[in-house]
């Protein structure tokens, strides 16, 4: 008998936030990177629209009874508008940037969160497992070049995070196809079908 696996994965992680998240990543990522800097206030937009639409469906989650998405959505949501204050308003004249230890601290919590996330994605889908790692390794090595003057744990970061981002719009992608056909047209890499229902 075939279970309805994409649905299971639709609870945990909503299509829509999925694209929000990777949105989010991307423009984040295309700021740090000098000759491919997108103009500040689209940078804004995208990273407050970004986490306004992950904490909606945090929400949403929650009180559908989803808890997995919502202890995953709603930090993440609230970490894209937190970051505007970092990065977004400095360079509109509105404050100064942090210091270097700042950042580190303040990034390296935020890849200490996603290192959970990360642990707690076992045996769930491979996708998602993927997903987690990748933001996890971002986040660390984005914390890990406000230390040093070279630029490696920059491109490493960047890497990491753009692999994050491609794999969450793989999975919302399989997740509407899967959904449309009723059937795993595209894979996500299940571990355990009997995970499936937990969160229901």
């Amino acid at each position: 008998m075939t279970a309805p696996a994409p649905q299971a994965i639709q609870h945990e992680l909503p299509t829509p936030a999925l694209l929000a998240l990777a949105a989010s990543l991307l423009i984040y990522l295309f700021s740090l990177l000098g000759p491919y800097r997108p103009p500040v206030l689209l940078s804004g937009i995208i990273l407050v629209c970004g986490g306004v639409i992950q904490l909606t469906y945090g929400l949403r989650s929650h009180q559908q009874g989803h808890p997995r998405a919502a202890a995953t959505l709603l930090p993440f949501g609230f970490f894209w508008l937190s970051l505007i204050s970092y990065e977004i308003f400095p360079e509109l004249g509105l404050g100064r940037h942090p210091n270097a230890m700042t950042m580190f601290s303040y990034l390296s919590l935020w890849a200490l969160f996603a290192a959970i996330l990360f642990l707690g994605s076992f045996r769930r889908s491979i996708a998602v497992q993927t997903l987690y790692g990748a933001i996890m390794c971002s986040l660390l090595a984005l914390s890990m070049n406000h230390l040093r003057e070279d630029q490696v744990f920059l491109l490493l970061g960047c890497l990491c995070g753009f692999i994050a981002s491609a794999t969450a719009m793989y999975i919302a992608v399989a997740q509407t196809i899967n959904e449309s056909r009723g059937q795993d047209v595209i894979p996500l890499g299940h571990w355990n079908e009997e995970w499936e229902g937990e969160d229901k």
